[in-house]
C-alpha cells in the first residue's frame, strides 16, 4: 500500500471517529504472513500500537474475522488483550466497541469509546456503509497496483529481450538475467541449476550476489536426485513454497553443505525444458515469505519460456559444433597437372 492510499485512509478514519464521537478507529488489513495488521488508525490517545497484528479467533477483532460478522459490545469490562491494538493503559478504560468485517475477509474496521452505550444498532448500520466505502477504495487501489505491476513486468520482459544483444557471453547474460528476475519479482535470491549431459548430476551455473552459498564454485556438482532442485529435475514439475511453517536450507534445496544456516521460507523452482527434457531449473528463494500473486506467476511463466528458447538455441548450436568436430577433414583439393 502506497503512502497516498494510507493518507487517504487515515483521513477517512478521522472522519469516522468524529462521526461516532469515538476514542479510536482502527482498520486491519491482511499482510503477506496471513495475519491482519493495522493499516490505518485514528486515536485521541498516544498508545495505539501502530504495528499490531491479530489472528482470526483471537480477541474481539479475531472473533469478527473468524465469524465474518459485525460485533457490537456496549457495556463491559475488557479483559487483557481483548482488543489487541493498544500498547498502554487505554484498553483498560475502553467501555464500548463496534466492529464490522470488510467483504470476503479482507479486513476489519473497528471503533471504540471510553463511554458505555456509545453505539447503537443504527450506528452499526452506518459503520457498515463506511466499510463498503473502504472496500471500494481498496478495490480501486488493488486495480491501480495491478496495473503498475503489469507495467513493471512488461518493462522487465523488454530488458530481458535486449540482453542477448548487450551481453553476448553466456556468463554475463545469465548474471544480468538473474539480477533482473530477482529485482522484478522482489525475491532476494535467484539461481540457475543445470544438469549434465548424462543426467546424473547437476551444477549451479549462476546465482545472484548475496546468495548464501558456502564457497560454492560452478564446477561443484550434486546428484540429480538430491534436494528440492533434484526432485524438480526428476519429476519435471514446478514447486511453489511460501509460508512460515516450512523452510528450506542447503540440505533440502540443493544438497548437504550447499547453503549456510539461513532458512529460506520462500522457494520457487521452475523446470526448463530443452530438447524435450528438463535440462535446467530456475530457482528463486527468500528468507521472508513472498507469496507469488497471479500476475507474478504469469510473469514467471513468460520468463521461463523466454529462457527455454534461449537455451534451446544454445543447445542446438553446441550439438552442431559437436557434429562438425566428428566429421572427417575435407580432402585437400587436387593439384593441377
Amino acid at each position: 500500500m502506497n503512502s497516498q492510499n494510507i493518507g487517504c485512509l487515515q483521513h477517512l478514519l478521522s472522519i469516522i471517529a468524529n462521526s461516532f464521537d469515538a476514542y479510536s478507529t482502527v482498520l486491519f488489513l491482511p499482510d503477506a504472513s496471513g495475519s491482519y495488521r493495522v493499516a490505518a488508525h485514528f486515536s485521541l490517545g498516544n498508545d495505539l500500537a501502530r504495528n499490531a497484528t491479530v489472528l482470526p479467533g483471537k480477541g474481539l477483532v479475531g472473533w469478527i474475522l473468524r465469524n465474518n460478522q459485525p460485533l457490537l459490545v456496549n457495556n463491559f469490562e475488557l479483559q487483557s488483550e481483548s482488543l489487541g491494538y493498544y500498547s498502554g493503559q487505554s484498553e483498560s478504560v475502553v467501555k464500548a466497541f463496534m466492529g464490522c468485517p470488510l467483504r470476503e475477509g479482507q479486513g476489519v474496521l473497528c471503533v471504540d469509546s471510553k463511554k458505555s452505550y456509545s453505539f447503537s444498532t443504527k450506528d452499526q448500520k452506518i459503520l457498515h456503509q463506511f466499510v463498503e466505502f473502504v472496500a471500494a477504495l481498496q478495490m480501486d487501489s488493488c486495480r491501480l497496483q495491478t496495473s503498475r505491476k503489469d507495467f513493471t513486468y512488461y518493462q522487465a520482459l523488454q530488458k530481458l529481450r535486449e540482453l542477448r544483444q548487450r551481453f553476448p557471453l553466456w556468463s554475463s547474460y545469465l548474471k544480468n538475467f538473474l539480477g533482473i528476475l530477482s529485482e522484478t519479482s522482489q525475491i532476494e535470491h535467484a539461481a540457475l541449476a543445470v544438469r549434465d549431459e548424462l543426467g546424473q548430476n547437476f551444477t549451479i551455473e549462476g546465482w545472484t550476489d548475496g546468495f548464501p552459498l558456502n564457497n560454492l564454485s560452478k564446477s561443484d556438482s550434486f546428484p540429480i536426485g538430491s534436494g528440492l532442485v533434484g526432485w524438480v529435475f526428476k519429476n519435471e514439475k514446478p514447486v511453489f513454497s511460501a509460508d512460515m511453517e516450512s523452510g528450506h536450507t542447503g540440505v533440502t534445496l540443493f544438497s548437504k553443505d550447499a547453503i549456510g544456516s539461513v532458512v529460506l521460507h520462500t522457494v520457487i523452482c521452475l523446470p526448463l525444458n530443452v530438447s524435450k527434457r528438463t535440462r535446467a531449473v530456475l530457482v528463486l528463494a527468500d528468507p521472508l515469505v513472498r507469496t507469488p500473486c497471479k500476475e507474478m506467476r504469469v510473469f514467471l511463466q513468460l520468463v521461463t519460456e523466454h529462457l527455454e528458447f534461449f537455451l534451446e538455441n544454445l543447445y542446438l548450436r553446441n550439438q552442431v559444433s559437436k557434429l562438425k568436430a566428428m566429421l572427417p577433414p575435407a580432402p585437400a583439393p587436387e593439384k593441377e597437372q
